[in-house]
């Protein structure tokens, strides 16, 4: 499967799914103006990616800022997430990492944890 690359700038984060270096990571601000179509790619490859999926998959996410918008289209990435956890064709495991401190992102992960069926970590990053 094609590795799925999106670099960041300033209001989008960096996407790197690459099942060859079993390396799944969204890592930035989540802020875009239109988040339906900066995820669509990304929503679509979980999607293309749980038919066949590797025996592990470690998803990191690291975020600075999410918008609502973002946070929404995070729900269309678990979904497709837990479909694999169901399938029973891969361990997965979610990382969240959050700058200590930052009470509004570990709040977020925490919400998110509730959502998700595969083990979540939540992880305070010291600066």
């Amino acid at each position: 499967m094609e590795t799925l690359k999106i670099l960041a700038n300033d209001s989008c984060p960096a996407v790197n799914f690459d099942t060859k270096q079993e390396k799944f990571e969204i890592r930035g601000n989540s802020m875009p103006e239109n988040a339906r179509s900066f995820y669509e790619p990304v929503v679509n490859w979980i999607d293309k990616y749980a038919e066949s999926p590797n025996p592990v998959t470690e998803i990191v996410f690291q975020m600075n800022i999410i918008n609502t918008s973002s946070s929404k289209l995070f729900i269309d990435i678990f979904k497709k997430i837990n479909k694999i956890v169901d399938s029973g064709k891969s361990d997965v495991n979610i990382i969240w990492y959050y700058n200590y401190g930052d009470d509004d992102i570990q709040e977020i992960g925490v919400e998110f944890k509730e959502f998700l069926k595969a083990p979540f970590e939540l992880v305070p990053v010291h600066e």
